[in-house]
């Protein structure tokens, strides 16, 4: 009784000091909730994922504050918000640890979010402890083709994917069956390079929802989360999808329904999976006998398939269209070795052909003596096989806009720092093409 009035004493001192920094409502809630949470993962990790070890995680706000667990070497100025809880300005975080901003409107209820935090810890585990898990490759998902027939056939794969969790447990072999054609299917359509990309992203993301889903169906206490998990966990595998744009979100949700279809039929998988270092569906498929058999008639799936992949393709082109429709001068520049990959905002990264890249955010390329960076500006990238090798760049800058200096191109401004050295100059109409080093 004396220990646990201590701790209260302790907790309501704690958040004083804390309440000095100004919480809001929203702030105290998920502070006031991390205890239970780190209680319950504790209570599940060895149930959900035997083997899983818990890293530093935090809890933050943007332009907020962030509550961070176990960090390993807190500031000594962090301010203490209960046991073992700290905070922290964001810019003092410097943290190889899960995070999650809970001022975002998409949380109905508590568990919802920290599900999610749950989710992002077991991808801290992947980092710290699984050395031969396969990553997906982003630039992959950026040249990934929209083929309709493509699209269709994994629209059907999908739902044959979740009658295999779901269904008739009588049809379980021929749906596996139905599941494998449709991966050899598709494999031939889209290359191996292509489908790789699925199953790493599946790898990846297939567990770590996983544990998302386990604490939802463990910790559920609101009359409307059983409806949220069937919606968003099951239903999502089957939410039409026709873009590259949403293929890597879909990835977690068939990565997730073969996690659990391995958890109805088989003990203590996931170690196993783990260190195999084969891809999940690889492991998933190993598990249960397969054979190829004849598809159903699906000219309904490729029907519909073709009208909304095009749709997405024309979606590319339009921005393409608008790209070049922007007043002043358009500059072209032809690199005559190809420049160093320095980075790009892969999110707001769109291909709008297998060669055509639009940056909207972020690129920034160099060589040698020679830079260029661009930020929050538009510019497209023409590319050799992958988003890595760039060929030439265009952008537009305003008629007015002075750049050469002898045998330099320069230009700055705060979205754009160029400075390289040129081979060639051809002026046109509205238009300068420069051959840079």
């Amino acid at each position: 009784m004396r220990r646990y009035l201590f701790l209260v004493v302790f907790i309501a001192y704690q958040l004083c000091q804390v309440n000095a920094q100004t919480l809001t409502g929203i702030d105290s809630v998920y502070l006031s909730g991390l205890s239970g949470f780190t209680k319950n993962i504790n209570s599940i990790k060895d149930q959900v994922w035997p083997g899983m070890k818990i890293g530093p995680y935090c809890c933050f706000r943007q332009n907020g504050p962030a509550f961070v667990i176990n960090h390993p070497t807190p500031p000594l100025n962090a301010k203490q918000a209960g046991i073992g809880i700290y905070v922290l300005k964001q810019s003092e975080l410097g943290l190889n640890g899960a995070h999650n901003d809970y001022g975002q409107p998409l949380y109905s209820t508590i568990n919802q979010y920290y599900a999610e935090l749950f989710h992002e810890l077991h991808h801290v585990y992947q980092r710290n402890y699984i050395k031969n898990l396969k990553y997906d490759n982003i630039a992959d998902l950026l040249t990934y083709p929209e083929n309709f027939i493509n699209n269709g056939i994994k629209q059907y794969e999908n739902e044959i994917l979740l009658q295999l969790f779901e269904g008739d447990p009588k049809k379980f072999n021929e749906n596996i069956n139905l599941f494998y054609t449709c991966r050899n299917k598709r494999l031939s359509i889209i290359g191996s390079k292509n489908l790789d990309y699925e199953k790493a992203a599946e790898s990846v993301e297939g567990p770590a929802m996983y544990c998302e889903y386990q604490y939802m169906q463990l910790f559920k206490n609101q009359p409307n989360e059983s409806e949220f998990i069937h919606n968003r966990y099951l239903y999502s595998v089957i939410e039409s999808q026709y873009s590259r744009d949403k293929l890597r979100a879909k990835c977690l949700f068939t990565g997730l329904i073969q996690c659990l279809i391995l958890s109805k039929h088989i003990n203590d998988w996931q170690g196993e999976f783990y260190a195999s270092g084969l891809y999940l569906n690889e492991f998933f498929l190993s598990k249960f006998k397969h054979q190829l058999t004849v598809l159903p008639d699906l000219s309904s799936y490729v029907s519909k398939s073709k009208y909304f992949t095009q749709e997405a393709i024309q979606k590319h082109v339009d921005h393409l269209s608008e790209f070049n429709k922007q007043n002043g001068l358009k500059i072209i520049l032809d690199f005559h070795t190809t420049p160093d990959f320095k980075g790009f905002d892969p999110m707001n990264a769109e291909a709008i052909n297998d060669s055509t890249i639009l940056h909207t955010t972020l690129l920034k390329l160099g060589n040698n003596n020679n830079w260029l960076n661009f930020t929050n500006y538009k510019v497209v990238s023409s590319i050799s096989d992958q988003i890595w090798y760039i060929k030439s760049l265009s952008f537009f800058l305003s008629n007015k806009s002075s750049f050469l200096k002898e045998d330099r191109l320069i230009y700055k401004d705060h979205d754009i720092d160029i400075n390289w050295k040129i081979q060639k100059v051809i002026k046109g109409v509205n238009e300068y093409v420069f051959l840079l080093e």
